[in-house]
């Protein structure tokens, strides 16, 4: 069998070349589980402070998966009701698909806009960004493997039952190539560099597999492995098993280390920019280790973690407790907020948007967008007569007590945008001041997700000399604020 798939590869390398042009994956903020083929976990956005809730999309039932997100900033997310649903970002419905079973898995998205699901019916979908059916892989079995889409377009999932397939597809549907595997496959793929494909199986075994489908190696941990492997940038494998170790493997198989924590991992690790490793384990806790396997720090939750942590760019690390706690834990391993959006939270793992928008899945139906609050302000200064160089603006965020929270002084510009994250809910005043220009203040309520302010500074300069003087002063009659020339 592994033979006659090879050989077939060999004679289809050039079409299918050509075909995956298109169905590489996609350039988006979170296209896959994992966000991308090596599982890492890493967005490129900073969450913040104070986060609220901004949205609840209820869907027909618990959802496991995580949610994908699109070029556009679609969220693509599956449900035990069967279906894969498609949520424009202010939480409205785009569509509903349907399949013949329930989702566990997350979408992959590829770069011509497919997406790419499995369902328990058996089937992997390719679906249009319409929502209408591309075409369906049959494997016959269950899937419960989130999808991976190598660099040569090559798409990678598993079946989970007795004596399922790894298979590699094309991107137009057909099969390139399935490996039997001895058990069921819930974990899902990682792709490293060299298009190795690792996955994780029941028979207490990482495969690693060649782009070719012909087996590598296999380590041998001592319990299953549900979770996905993920992989570092010096090809340095991470896995962990229901035997409770994460293990570093070398690329050759062998073992470089494990850590043992209080008990079963099922959640897939997740590493930092400085080669942090971090991993959730079912006795509540969060684990940091070093490249070397010594432990940095742990983090106690209030219930067991099956979620996967995610990093965002300022050193946060978002870890989900079962009880639907969702923490943000900085570098050093305190606790920096927590937010509970709704109810229990199983296998789904936060997930970050372009607008640094964190999206969790719930058991209680709902996918909830969560936020700290963005203050956009526009200060428009209209007509001057002068020298824009020699000009600032100057706006500050006031509590309604009158304390300034926040101040941004920037090079002025007919119009001047100035944005302010991570502001608290509540009542405030923006005050805005540019040189030769009244002052103005304008109240504001803080709430869910972004708020844009305009304010237009007045000319101070009313007799049009270019100076504010005592002439000015009479026809004002009203303070104004003077800065610079």
């Amino acid at each position: 069998m592994k033979k006659t798939c090879f050989i077939y590869l060999l004679l289809l390398a050039t079409l299918c070349t050509a075909r995956a042009v298109n169905a590489q994956l996609a350039s988006s903020p979170w296209p896959m589980f994992g966000h991308d083929l090596q599982h890492t976990g890493q967005s490129p956005c900073s969450v913040g402070s104070t986060p609220s809730q901004k949205w609840a999309f209820q869907t027909g039932g618990m959802i496991y998966s995580s949610p994908a997100i699109g070029t556009d900033g679609t969220l693509y997310v599956g449900s035990m009701d069967n279906k894969l649903y498609a949520i424009n970002p202010n939480g409205t419905q785009k569509w509903a698909f349907a399949t013949g079973d329930k989702i566990w898995t997350t979408p992959a998205l590829a770069g011509d806009g497919t997406i790419l699901i499995g369902s328990d019916d058996g089937n992997l979908y390719a679906i249009n960004p319409s929502g209408t059916k591309k075409w369906a892989f049959a494997a016959g079995l269950q899937i419960e493997s989130s999808p991976a889409i190598g660099t040569d377009g090559t798409l990678y999932t598993a079946s989970a039952s007795w004596n399922g397939s790894l298979y590699a597809i094309n991107s137009d549907g057909s099969l390139r190539w399935a490996l039997s595997m001895p058990d069921i496959v819930r974990s899902s793929p990682a792709i490293g560099p060299d298009g190795t494909v690792y996955v994780g199986t029941q028979d207490q075994h990482l495969y690693a597999i060649s782009p070719n489908g012909m087996q590598k190696w296999a380590f041998l941990a001592g319990n299953w492995i549900v979770c996905s492997p993920v992989i570092g940038p010096d090809g340095t494998i991470y896995v962990g098993s229901v035997d409770t170790y994460l293990y570093a493997l070398n690329t050759d198989g062998s073992q470089k280390w494990a850590f043992k924590t209080g008990n079963q991992i099922q959640a897939t690790a997740a590493l930092g920019a400085d080669g942090t490793i971090y991993v959730g384990s079912t006795d509540r806790k969060l684990y940091a280790l070093n490249p070397d396997g010594t432990k940095k720090w742990a983090f106690t939750a209030d219930s067991p973690i099956y979620s996967s942590p995610t990093i965002t760019s300022d050193g946060n690390i978002l870890a989900c407790a079962y009880s639907g706690k969702v923490y943000a834990i900085n570098s050093s391993g305190s606790q920096n907020w927590m937010i509970q959006p709704g109810g229990q939270i199983d296998y789904s793992s936060p997930v970050i948007g372009a607008d640094c928008t964190v999206y969790i899945g719930s058991k209680d139906y709902n996918l909830y967008a969560i936020r700290s609050g963005a203050l956009c302000v526009n200060v428009t200064l209209g007509n001057y007569v002068g020298d824009y160089s020699l000009m600032s603006v100057r706006v500050n965020v006031m509590q309604s007590s009158g304390v300034v929270i926040a101040t941004q002084t920037v090079p002025a510009a007919p119009t001047t945008s100035l944005v302010f994250t991570n502001v608290a809910s509540g009542n405030l005043t923006i005050q805005a001041f540019a040189p030769k220009r009244l002052s103005q203040s304008q109240a504001v309520t803080m709430g869910l997700g972004t708020v844009t302010v305009n304010m237009s500074l007045p000319n101070g300069d009313l007799n049009g000399d270019n100076f504010i003087e005592d002439q000015d002063y009479s026809i004002m009659g009203v303070a104004w604020y003077q800065e610079g020339t």
